[in-house]
């Protein structure tokens, strides 16, 4: 009997790619689910490539879902109390928030100038402008638009 599980929690070790015994590769991790004030920590194993894609880009603290199914075991850590280990095989992981693209801002910057965009440094120009503005009309008093209105 098998019974499948949705665990939602942040990652707790970052993943790690790995190779089997005959030679077919996958990816584990932690994941340390909330409970209340207590935590459950899973160890989830991937087989799936586009599964192992999608947990191998998340890093320690990002938020993530996974699905698939459960396997639960006692054990007693040298002869002491027992207790639960948890750990399923994962058809499916969904990073919550998606974690910042890694792309180099020259090349962004090339694209979008060949495109006829302005650039993050002609962007950034313009926002540094407009804030330095508007402290000056907040700042000196004046009502440059003219009206009655307090703000």
């Amino acid at each position: 009997m098998s019974a499948q599980v949705l665990i939602t929690g942040t990652i707790f070790r970052r993943p790690e790619r790995r190779t089997s015994r005959a030679g077919k590769p996958f990816v584990t991790a932690t994941i340390k689910a909330k409970d209340g004030d207590a935590a459950q920590f899973w160890r989830v194993t991937v087989f799936s490539e586009s599964a192992q894609e999608e947990l191998l880009r998340l890093s320690d603290g990002d938020a993530a879902s996974a699905q698939g199914s459960l396997k639960a075991e006692l054990y007693r850590p040298d002869g002491g109390e027992a207790r639960l280990s948890l750990s399923m095989v994962a058809d499916q992981v969904l990073a919550l928030r998606q974690p910042p693209r890694k792309r180099e801002r020259k090349a962004a910057d090339e694209s979008n100038e060949a495109r006829g965009y302005p650039t993050s440094a002609e962007t950034e120009k313009r926002a540094s402008d407009s804030r330095s503005h508007l402290a000056r009309c907040a700042g000196d008093g004046v009502d440059e638009f003219g009206d009655d209105i307090p703000f």
